[in-house]
């Protein structure tokens, strides 16, 4: 995935509500985090939703039993999200100039 500057800001957004969950002292001695930033799937949504008016377009199940959902946003911004049984949500990926497909009534054949 490439970092765009709507991603990078999306994963300072969901990393600080990561971060609230823990004391500073412990930030500071900590390491970064490899992986993709984690939260709470309700706080992560509020703030797609707040932030860069996203909303969900789809969803799928995985055997797995993880939940995938596309966020989308007005402006063309959009955000994949995974979310564990538990409820964990993880940015696993987003980007700006999402183009929908169109709908088979706009197709000219028809």
């Amino acid at each position: 995935m490439t970092l765009t500057k709507s991603t990078l800001r999306k994963f300072l957004v969901v990393a600080g509500l990561a971060g609230t969950l823990q004391a500073l002292p412990a930030l500071a001695q900590q390491p970064a985090p490899r992986g993709p930033p984690c939260a709470e799937r309700t706080h992560i949504a509020e703030k797609l939703q707040e932030t860069f008016r996203e909303r969900v377009v789809g969803s799928g199940l995985a055997d797995s039993g993880l939940l995938f959902e596309l966020y989308v946003g007005p402006a063309g911004t959009w955000t994949l999200l995974v979310t564990t049984p538990g409820g964990v949500s993880c940015l696993i990926g987003g980007g700006d100039s999402w183009e929908p497909l169109p709908t088979p009534e706009s197709f000219a054949a028809q």
